[in-house]
């Protein structure tokens, strides 16, 4: 029976590594989904088990450190934090872009300590190590096929850049922790050519944070090697060299920034471009409403994943061309400030403290064997390019995976066994026939509660959407929605979305299922915004929704609240102007494009609309002085404007609509009927000055430029030289 267990633990804890090929198509985001509720399944298999087989053999019972401590301390005050939360079920369950929250944190603290207490030999985490290099390689070739297609930055089977970046990080290291272990030079070479590889993939992610992360991390541990290998003087002296070679070929890289090399490669040219205070400077701006939100919470914090509602309320002007609906800081300390606290920040510190404890201070004050001193230069240089990408980006369950697997790693040289935890026993006969069942029953409630319901879910979404038949796509996502998943916000937008394409929709196969489709969108964003108050986004999505079926009036209500909680967000008052505008509200309209354009005067999106809304108030001399002080290359991009060309032609300035149209009819596009619109407008916009020698001009030149309305374009000009309308009888 130990034996049985035993083999569950280890199976499961080595298809970890497997995880990261996974891509479950069949699930709502793929690349993220599949691999998260797979990680938990297992982890919550290998912990059922473990509990099992520790009862049976004291040998695979936790042993003390202060890492265990500082991570169970973390575990605990997130957990009062995540109660303190602003949303709960964020908090404790995120949604499906994410799969973070409370959940994934307690499974990886599970995935922590099962892994530190059952590896606990040099050659079994070698074993381990090596597991995840052979998948970190398929990754990697994978990354470098898409090389050879349209990709710019490499994501291979990780789906975003970033993520691929910090997994190859966490591997060369892996690389560089069995290079320093091993003498036989066969290994060694091929942990060179591999790490090679993986250097060469990393850069072609173009992730910089995670490019300078590299160069951090590789600068600490050759520094150590360099300060602290006394005893091995050859090594010291490779250290010394490498270091030198290190800073050269990073001055190297950053004199050649420029060459035509470098310029012309996507990824490369990413890093080489790093401006710190120009690339900072967005991300500034989002640290400092964090700042402002833990002045608000400051202790526990807001709870994890609900920095929506901070950044929402504290959103800067600044931030128009941006992510509208941030949902993390991507600042590692920020991060954990709004979601911990103080408390919280600190007690996530506390886990680095102990690393830097059992790496560098230990080895210093008296003698440690836990790892050589080559060991420790790498493991430190690994956790200072960890914290180096983690300043500008957030974790993800790859990242998460791994930072637990390094620090189970650590955990497992340097623990030591606890008396009253190795000397507890149960005679075999309870374990066998009580606890057994009842933590294989538990077992099952946890995988079936925890994760089934949210997987159906995540599969019913996706089959709604491939189901082409409108009856079908609304059974599923009612489907979907029945399940009672923790990502119900999710698939309320995405069905609220497909409610608004049928609302709007002339196809007579939309007629018959319009009611049912908006009826049941309307209530379901209703519930849901009953069920998480506060949040903009959700009433953005309700007053949309509201807009496409017509009913302005609730449009306009659910706007202003969306307003109430995300003052200065431009795209909530621009939003709000349109509902003014197609209430026939026209100064008010107006009056909300100008405020929204009045917070940052470089947003051109708020400066069409302000100008727009000026030619609908018939204010036209004041549309063009605020055309003419635009900045350079706003007017160019007025002619393809269609909101401006309509606002223009409502306020009967013929004199600037033919001066657009003489622009837009010179645009290339391959839509015959607009080319032809096009012309015939400007020819109308000549008539309507009475300049009819300009009008029969345009419609020669459209002739010729448009040959399929040639005939319409000679009919026109026929009738305007006899002095009838263009249009009269063609």
């Amino acid at each position: 029976m130990k034996d049985i267990f035993k083999g569950v633990v280890f199976l499961g804890l080595f298809l970890v590594p497997f995880l990261t090929l996974y891509v479950e198509n069949d699930f709502f985001f793929p690349y993220i989904t599949g691999k998260n509720f797979a990680f938990r399944i297992i982890v919550e298999a290998v912990f059922a088990s473990w509990i099992i087989l520790a009862l049976y053999d004291a040998e695979y019972r936790p042993r003390f450190s202060w890492l265990l401590t500082a991570f169970s301390a973390f575990i605990l005050v997130m957990f009062a934090a995540n109660l303190n939360a602003e949303h709960l079920n964020t908090a404790f369950w995120s949604n499906f872009e994410r799969m973070d929250g409370y959940v994934t944190l307690l499974h990886l603290f599970v995935y922590f300590v099962v892994l530190g207490a059952v590896l606990k030999t040099p050659q079994a985490w070698s074993y381990f190590l090596h597991t995840s290099l052979v998948v970190a390689g398929f990754v990697a070739l994978k990354g470098l096929s898409q090389l050879s297609g349209d990709t710019v930055r490499v994501d291979s089977t990780l789906g975003n850049a970033a993520y691929m970046a910090v997994y190859m990080l966490f591997h060369i290291f892996f690389l560089a922790y069995l290079f320093v272990q091993t003498k036989v030079t066969p290994y060694r070479i091929m942990y060179a050519l591999l790490a090679v590889l993986f250097v060469f993939v990393l850069l072609q992610t173009g992730t910089r944070g995670t490019a300078i992360g590299i160069m951090v991390g590789a600068l600490v541990s050759v520094g150590y090697t360099a300060l602290f290998a006394t005893r091995l003087k050859q090594v010291q002296k490779y250290a010394f060299g490498s270091l030198l070679l290190l800073l050269v070929g990073i001055g190297g890289f950053i004199t050649a920034r420029d060459t035509d090399y470098i310029q012309s490669t996507p990824a490369l040219a990413r890093i080489a471009n790093i401006d710190l205070g120009n690339d900072l400077r967005i991300r500034s701006i989002i640290w400092g409403e964090a700042v402002e939100g833990v002045k608000e919470r400051p202790l526990l914090g807001w709870g994890q994943g609900n920095f929506n509602y901070v950044f929402n309320a504290q959103y800067d002007p600044q931030l128009y061309a941006q992510e509208q609906w941030f949902d993390r800081t991507h600042n590692i300390v920020f991060d954990w400030l709004i979601a911990g606290g103080i408390i919280g920040f600190v007690s996530y510190l506390l886990i680095f403290v102990a690393i830097f404890y059992y790496l560098l201070v230990r080895p210093i004050i008296r003698l440690d064997d836990s790892f050589t001193v080559l060991e420790r230069a790498v493991l430190l240089g690994l956790i200072m390019g960890y914290i180096t990408h983690n300043l500008v980006v957030f974790d993800n369950i790859v990242s998460y995976i791994f930072f637990g697997t390094i620090l189970a790693l650590i955990h497992s040289r340097v623990a030591v066994p606890m008396p009253n935890i190795m000397s507890f026993k149960l005679p075999v006969p309870i374990i066998g026939q009580v606890v057994t069942p009842v933590v294989v029953v538990g077992l099952g409630l946890c995988i079936y509660f925890v994760n089934i319901p949210s997987i159906l879910a995540a599969g019913d979404l996706i089959n709604a959407f491939q189901t082409k038949d409108l009856p079908g796509r609304l059974a599923g996502f009612e489907l979907a929605l029945s399940r009672g998943s923790f990502a119900q916000q999710e698939i309320v937008e995405q069905f609220a979305q497909q409610a608004m394409g049928v609302a709007a929709s002339a196809d007579p196969a939309a007629e018959a299922v319009r009611a049912e489709f908006t009826t049941k969108a309307e209530a379901e964003l209703l519930k849901m915004v009953a069920a998480k108050p506060g949040d903009a986004r959700l009433h953005v999505f309700l007053a949309s929704y509201y807009r496409t079926i017509g009913n302005l009036p609730q449009a306009q209500a659910q706007m202003v609240v969306a307003r109430s909680l995300s003052p200065e967000k431009q795209a909530i008052i621009l939003q709000q102007g349109a509902v003014e505008l197609s209430l026939g509200k026209n100064e008010a309209a107006r009056d909300f494009f100008k405020a929204a354009f009045l917070l940052d005067e470089t947003n051109n999106e708020a400066r069409s609309y302000y100008v727009a809304s000026l030619f609908y108030t018939k204010e036209t001399d004041a549309a063009k002085e605020l055309i003419k002080t635009a900045p350079v290359g706003f007017s160019e991009t007025l002619p393809t404007n269609d909101f401006i060309i309509a606002a223009v032609s409502y306020a009967m300035d013929y004199a600037y609509l033919a001066e657009l149209y003489e622009a837009r009819v010179l645009i290339p596009t391959d839509n015959v009927q607009l080319k032809s619109q096009n012309w015939a407008s400007l020819s109308f916009a000549y008539y309507q000055l009475k300049q009819n020698d300009k009008s029969i001009d345009a419609l020669a030149r459209a002739a010729v430029a448009v040959p399929s309305f040639a005939v319409t374009a000679q009919c026109f000009s026929k009738n305007l030289k006899a002095g009838k309308v263009p249009q009269d009888g063609c």
